[in-house]
């Protein structure tokens, strides 16, 4: 064995070039993907803002709009959907109705039994 492990990863690499004359291979390759420090920082402190600002707009969000409403007893042949179609406003998709009622309820999953009450989100008809 030529090389220890120790030497084999921080020993210098030199190779020889068609000019007969010897460079280091990883001066060369660190000089090509050296970034400047500044330009990392900025990069840096621009995504902690961001991030930082996502959260709070996260955490200020409301659901002003999902105020319980009217409820209902679910009935035999009810479902998620049947409901949403029929007590959804107009100009609303049927899906985001089945997510708003699930998220009211604290629902996870579409399964629904029947004598459930289930409170409607009070949306404007």
């Amino acid at each position: 064995m030529r090389y220890s492990t120790y030497k084999s990863i921080y020993e210098s690499v030199y190779t020889k070039t068609s000019e007969s004359r010897t460079v280091y291979v990883k001066d060369q390759f660190m000089q090509r993907v050296k970034t400047p420090t500044w330009l990392m920082k900025i990069v840096t402190i621009t995504l902690i803002i961001i991030i930082g600002c996502s959260a709070v707009f996260t955490a200020f969000a409301g659901d002003e709009q999902l105020l319980s409403g009217d409820q209902i007893v679910v009935s035999q042949g009810d479902t998620l959907w049947g409901i949403s179609l029929a007590y959804k406003p107009q100009q609303m998709d049927t899906r985001v109705y089945v997510e708003a009622i699930k998220k009211v309820n604290k629902i996870e999953h579409n399964a629904i039994q029947i004598g459930q009450v289930l409170v409607l989100p009070g949306f404007d008809r």
